[in-house]
């Protein structure tokens, strides 16, 4: 009875799980300390099936039948995963410390009373991940090394262990080069047919290591292949998808000419994604690369629309400057000079805001050939005057700037 609960358990097969825990609860026959061993299985599922409110509720009902389980290790260290799942799962401003701190004292309980339980490995794995959450990189590195000093349990223990030893080089050290031999080690030690919505991180993971190293090609096929390894039957299916969807466009809309694949992937990221409800610096950075990939293709209309998208999502933008900048550009392509000149308004007022000082002289030509364009000259000659005055010596269109300076100075006087 336990184990074909625990087979299905260790092959993740949950639903299985839950379909075998379910029909041996039914019987009314149950020692009570079978009844326990059972919830505690199904309080082992609802985690791994991202219920950790769920599970704890369960256990909760497991000690209630037997008060003597509290005292293994194995249950104090379920309920220390359970605390930390909540402050993992919670909604963005509401994780709690008060759940890392209850994990912790359950990990240091097993630490100090059962020093050789023989998930120990996982118990340093763990503690790295809370010291992580707290910016405790240096602590959290030493017990992600202790992990891997252990024996391999759970099996994917080791995999684990080094996939976040390169997340750490990737995002902290900068070191995407040595982040790569960690994710290579994980991806080699991960058991097949285990959780594919972790081997799709990692490959995400690879793709954005790869592309720091400029190897784009290498990149792309690294978030193909996240792409391809989602399993549709997964939970967490709809998330890694969006996700993958997101490494694969990001990448593409570094290579030249695959701007319209880029922009499919980045639009399935953002129908397929929970809309934010306020600033999300994710969602600005897509659509701010909507807006370059639709100008490259002359979309001018889309790229203005993403532009503005990505200002909403991100009013604390610290390129707000260029974004305006991008957003006259596609105007003055379209040939609306007023929306030219009002865009290029609005830059000024970022850059004042910021205390920026705009100094690309393609901002005042640009500015000067709306103002051509409305014929009005004298304002035409001025932003020209500027353009003059901040252009480098080898630029490419300065005689152009010059001869319709003249021809500004010349109609502004008829």
């Amino acid at each position: 009875m336990i184990e074909t609960i625990d087979q299905a358990l260790n092959e993740g097969d949950l639903r299985k799980a839950e379909v075998l825990i379910a029909r041996h609860l039914r019987s009314e026959s149950l020692p009570s300390e079978t009844r326990a061993q059972i919830l505690l299985r199904r309080a082992q599922t609802r985690l791994l099936g991202e219920r950790p409110d769920d599970a704890l509720e369960e256990l909760q009902t497991v000690l209630a039948i037997q008060p003597g389980l509290a005292k293994q290790p194995a249950v104090k260290m379920l309920l220390g995963d359970i605390y930390f799942s909540r402050f993992m799962l919670a909604e963005f401003g509401f994780a709690d410390r008060a759940n890392t701190n209850m994990a912790l004292q359950y990990y240091n309980d097993v630490f100090e009373s059962h020093p050789h339980f023989e998930k120990i490995g996982w118990l340093h794995y763990q503690r790295g991940r809370i010291y992580l959450s707290e910016d405790r990189v240096d602590e959290a590195i030493e017990e992600f090394g202790n992990g891997l000093n252990y024996s391999n349990r759970p099996p994917t223990l080791h995999a684990y262990c080094y996939e976040r030893l390169g997340f750490i080089h990737l995002f902290e050290k900068r070191d995407p080069q040595t982040a790569m031999t960690y994710f290579d080690k994980a991806t080699h030690l991960y058991p097949s047919g285990n959780n594919a919505g972790w081997i799709v991180q990692l490959h995400i993971l690879r793709s954005r290591a790869l592309k720091e190293l400029d190897n784009y090609e290498a990149a792309l096929a690294a978030a193909s292949q996240a792409l391809n390894s989602i399993d549709p039957t997964a939970a967490d299916y709809r998330r890694t998808l969006t996700e993958a969807h997101l490494a694969v466009g990001e990448v593409l809309a570094l290579i030249p000419d695959r701007e319209a694949e880029a922009i499919e992937h980045l639009v399935h990221f953002l129908q397929n994604s929970k809309r934010p409800l306020g600033v999300d610096v994710t969602w600005s950075r897509v659509y701010e690369t909507l807006g370059d990939l639709s100008l490259k293709l002359e979309r001018y209309e889309q790229a203005i629309e993403s532009y503005q998208f990505s200002l909403q999502f991100n009013p604390y933008h610290p390129w707000e400057v260029n974004i305006h900048y991008q957003i006259a550009r596609c105007y003055y392509r379209m040939r609306a000079y007023e929306r030219v000149i009002n865009a290029i308004d609005r830059m000024k007022e970022a850059a004042e805001r910021e205390s920026q000082v705009i100094s690309d002289y393609r901002v005042y030509n640009v500015l000067a050939n709306a103002y051509f364009g409305l014929e009005q000259y004298q304002q035409a000659a001025i932003a020209y005057r500027k353009a003059l005055e901040l252009a480098p010596p080898g630029a490419s269109n300065l005689q152009k700037i010059k001869t319709y300076l003249r021809f500004s100075e010349e109609l502004a006087l008829n």
